[in-house]
């Protein structure tokens, strides 16, 4: 069989429950894999050191955007992207990021939810939250362990997600500021599962278009979360469009039951040529 990619894995360097290199470790032969934590590059040498692949692998990253229907976020592709501004950018995230789990726990406590900054370190697997990316899914751990919630989804359903009572909304950089600057760093920078954004077809085909006149290079059409028909959609406007179509799994370990690298809940296939393409973008940038 045909070694597959996976263009969009959590390490427990972010908000994932598994280190880089056992992550990369457990993927076996692959075509391509790329990490592409929250909002730091922290696993990226540990993932490419050990990975088992057929190509290069590039540094990838998942970005936050600000965004008022939905969510909204960006993985960019790029080689020593530690070296580069968006670095800078991410560190900015970071800090952000920080502080909005400081908020995020002031919240949790004010309502009644008794949890302490010390449970959910111990969940990320660190002693501080400026050391490593630490987010919403950690706090959902604690949620459960207490019995506030009944799984990491309904933590999420009752107290996380947007809209809800703990919710914090992060201090965040528009696409009119990350899509050009990704452009002029040659960076592939793609669309994340773009059914979040909470846009109907025809105003997610438009938008689309609007981005990539100011350097949206690729959607992510082939996502483990979507149904055949949904992929088939999204592949046809990445086509009408002219953008790169990429895919994975958006494995988190146990963050995420049910999810496996490389095959999403089971019928995901993002294929080689999917990887081929990304790297021949790279490579023309």
């Amino acid at each position: 069989m045909q070694a597959r990619c996976d263009l969009h894995l959590h390490s427990d360097a972010s908000d994932g429950s598994v280190p880089p290199d056992q992550l990369a470790a457990n993927l076996g032969h692959v075509h391509l894999a790329v990490l592409t934590d929250h909002d730091t590059l922290a696993g990226s040498a540990a993932f490419a050191k050990v990975v088992d692949s057929e190509l290069p692998v590039p540094d990838g990253v998942e970005i936050s955007l600000r965004w008022e229907s939905g969510t909204f976020h960006l993985l960019v592709y790029g080689n020593s992207l530690a070296r580069t501004e968006l670095a800078t950018r991410i560190d900015e995230l970071a800090v952000a990021r920080q502080n909005r789990n400081l908020e995020l726990l002031d919240r949790a406590n004010q309502y009644g939810l008794s949890i302490t900054e010390e449970e959910v370190l111990a969940v990320a697997g660190t002693t501080d939250f400026q050391a490593k990316s630490v987010g919403r899914p950690h706090f959902a751990r604690v949620l459960v362990d207490h019995g506030y919630a009944e799984s990491i989804q309904d933590a999420f359903d009752r107290y996380l997600a947007k809209g809800r009572p703990l919710y914090s909304p992060k201090t965040l950089f528009g696409f009119d500021e990350i899509g050009p600057l990704c452009a002029d760093l040659g960076l592939v920078a793609v669309v994340a599962h773009p059914f979040s954004l909470g846009l109907p077809l025809s105003s997610l085909a438009s938008t689309l278009a609007d981005y990539r006149r100011i350097g949206l290079v690729g959607l992510e059409c082939l996502y483990a979360g979507y149904t055949p028909e949904q992929r088939t959609q999204l592949t046809q406007i990445a086509r009408d469009l002219d953008l790169l179509v990429t895919g994975g799994s958006d494995y988190h370990g146990t963050f995420k039951p049910g999810l496996e690298p490389l095959k999403g809940f089971g019928d995901l296939v993002v294929p080689a040529e999917v990887g081929d393409r990304l790297l021949e973008s790279l490579n023309r940038s």
